[in-house]
């Protein structure tokens, strides 16, 4: 404990040195952005694929669904026109095949 203890107060403020040179050297500023939307042509450009995908994929849902209620309506209605038959009862007990002591 005592050794790391010497190690970092000798080599610590040799490293914080080196640290702060290399990065105002190496490290270059950035640019003070203006904050203001589509300030470079790269905003526009991701605003204008977004907005067109945006509206692209409301006009498609809008689309599918006006034309599947279309299409629903007139399922139900050729279902509802089909000729029905009257549900009859199938007879119970049901009769096997000759055996009467199965279902009793």
């Amino acid at each position: 404990m005592y050794l790391c203890r010497a190690a970092w107060q000798k080599l610590g403020p040799l490293t914080r040195k080196s640290v702060t040179q290399l990065s105002r050297n190496v490290i270059p500023m950035r640019s003070m952005s203006s904050g203001i939307p589509g300030g470079s042509g790269q905003n526009i450009v991701y605003f204008l694929l977004c907005g067109g995908s945006l509206a692209a994929a409301v006009t498609y849902t809008y689309k599918t669904m006006t034309s599947d209620h279309e299409r629903f309506n007139d399922r139900v209605v050729q279902i509802r026109a089909r000729p029905k038959t009257e549900w009859q009862p199938k007879p119970w007990p049901p009769k096997g095949e000759g055996e009467e002591g199965e279902y009793q």
